[in-house]
């Protein structure tokens, strides 16, 4: 009997042949997160992911993150992933520059695995694009807001703008559409122009099939947080496979 479904065959090869990429998602993704990294690997690569307890976009609720983040790592580890990533970028700004390497060097002594982190990935990746000055979207209220630019400021960057939509509440930011986000970071863009580069933070954001375009409308390279990650933890695994349609980032050679 036919019916309407397509069939896909599996792939003769083992998933994960060419690397294996654990990621400590926020309890409070509704799956843009772990969609979108799926959707950015190239073949070979599969996403290994275990779930961090996290709830608000508040400092308190980002600080706890922190230990179960640990947690975590320890149990994607008998996975045996190539890396592993604390993806959560809000939650590395509070913690602060050093605050945010302590906690990838103790992922690495509990894992003996290597490990990534979602603000040391960004500000990678800014540096690679030759991002000096920059400007910011972010969902977060005005404190956490703060302590994101400082993040940046201290790693050297000059924030000229940031834009900021001020909710703690996950559910409110992802009612929200792609073009809704385009919209307001072309707004952005309009009031600040003398840039090297656009920071869009939060994997939260349905943003990552407007990047595209948002750097052909501003001429501008935009980093978003998830392919910033994935990007760093493809430089990590030694993958070079080029990655088109969502930004320059993945397409250029790492």
């Amino acid at each position: 009997m036919e019916t309407g479904m397509q069939h896909k065959a599996l792939k003769p090869w083992p998933l994960g042949w060419k690397a294996k990429i654990g990621i400590l998602l926020p309890a409070h993704d509704t799956g843009y997160g772990s969609y979108e990294f799926r959707v950015l690997c190239p073949e070979g690569v599969v996403i290994l992911e275990t779930r961090v307890m996290g709830g608000r976009l508040t400092i308190e609720e980002l600080k706890k993150m922190r230990e179960d983040a640990l947690h975590g790592a320890e149990l994607l580890a008998v996975a045996e992933p190539d890396v592993i990533c604390y993806i959560a970028t809000a939650a590395c700004f509070v913690l602060g520059v050093e605050g945010e390497k302590a906690l990838v060097k103790e992922i690495y002594d509990r894992t003996g695995i290597q490990a990534a982190s979602g603000g040391s990935s960004v500000t990678e990746a800014l540096r690679f694009l030759g991002v000096k000055k920059m400007s910011m979207y972010v969902p977060t209220n005005e404190e956490i807001t703060k302590m994101s630019v400082r993040y940046f400021e201290d790693q050297g960057f000059e924030v000229r703008d940031c834009e900021s939509l001020g909710e703690e509440c996950m559910a409110n930011i992802n009612r929200m559409s792609a073009w809704e986000h385009y919209g307001n970071v072309m707004k952005l863009y309009r009031r600040c122009p003398d840039v090297d580069g656009i920071f869009v933070t939060g994997g939260c954001f349905r943003i990552l099939e407007t990047i595209e375009t948002l750097e052909k409308d501003t001429g501008k390279p935009v980093v978003m947080t998830t392919a910033a990650n994935m990007w760093r933890c493809l430089q990590l695994v030694g993958v070079k496979d080029p990655v088109y349609g969502f930004g320059q980032l993945l397409e250029k050679a790492r």
